[in-house]
């Protein structure tokens, strides 16, 4: 089974998660899970989410079988990473519904943010991530992760096709190998064979979801599931999009240099690069994310 998590805090429903997802995936196994958790399928989308739509249909096979006045559901919104802000309780559609509903009068649009695209996409990645509570960042997850994923929704929404992209982080080279058994050698071996998403999952999807070493690390102790470090190079899928990514103040040159991306030393050397590139004064989206996103 993939649905016993690592150690986290309370779980937060947004465009990702919430709905059918807390149950057909978090009571489900790989084979299940793979049909929708797909890099071009997951999305944190609020409307006209295609995975959740899958998972709906899910739902809709579990309360045919079980009845479905045996499912209760509750579901919190988040006003930070550690602060509840609304809870709901009843079933999954009614919950749903009722979070999706506070989201979509409390968040704008992301493609309603600037009247025009532009051409360099500016944003810090902080020190949080929803997969290292109780463990710290690695650069899978810092510049992946967190920083195409879950911030990424930003490239496409504000930035024209070839834009550049800035990310400002040291992102230290730090790996906590109990909790994410398989993160070190996707960054190292994985991601050194290739950077497209779709072929990652060819290529090593069978090997980590059934690895012996990695399911007992999984399943005995506090280490996610093998499979998890693939999913955690989905982002990549952004390059699509993205022209390029510089790495603004990044401890470690190589470690942006691994993945194809620039390393800076400063927001304003990144800036300054991508004016070589683009020519002329280039327009710039500095995207400002609220404290919540701010690891205490």
């Amino acid at each position: 089974m993939l649905g016993r998590p690592a150690p986290r805090g309370p779980s937060g429903s947004d465009g990702f998660n919430g709905g059918w997802k807390s149950v057909c995936v978090g009571l489900s196994t790989w084979k299940s899970i793979r049909w929708h958790h797909t890099p071009e399928l997951m999305s944190m989308s609020l409307a006209r989410n295609r995975m959740h739509e899958i998972l709906d249909e899910m739902g809709a096979l579990v309360e045919d079988k079980l009845g479905a006045e045996r499912i209760f559901k509750l579901e919190t919104v988040l006003a930070n990473p550690m602060q509840v802000a609304r809870l709901y309780a009843g079933s999954v559609a009614a919950c749903r519904r009722a979070t999706l509903e506070l989201l979509l009068a409390h968040h704008t649009a992301r493609r309603e943010l600037v009247p025009e695209k532009t051409d360099v996409v500016v944003y810090g990645i902080p020190e949080w991530s929803p997969y290292a509570a109780f463990s710290s960042m690695n650069p899978l997850l810092t510049l992946l992760s967190t920083g195409l994923g879950y911030l990424g929704g930003m490239i496409e929404a504000l930035g024209k096709p070839g834009c550049s992209v800035v990310l400002a982080t040291p992102c230290p080279d730090t790996w906590d190998d109990a909790r994410h058994p398989s993160y070190r050698e996707v960054y190292e071996r994985v991601l050194a064979d290739t950077r497209e998403p779709g072929e990652i999952m060819a290529r090593y999807e069978a090997d980590f979801a059934t690895r012996p070493a990695y399911v007992e690390r999984y399943r005995t102790g506090f280490g996610f599931h093998p499979i998890h470090g693939l999913l955690a190079t989905h982002p990549l899928k952004r390059l699509r999009h993205a022209g390029r990514v510089f790495v603004a103040g990044i401890g470690e040159p190589e470690i942006a240099r691994h993945l194809g991306f620039e390393p800076t030393a400063t927001v304003e050397a990144a800036l300054a690069r991508a004016r070589e590139l683009h020519g002329g004064t280039p327009s710039v989206a500095c995207v400002t994310y609220p404290p919540a996103f701010i690891r205490r």
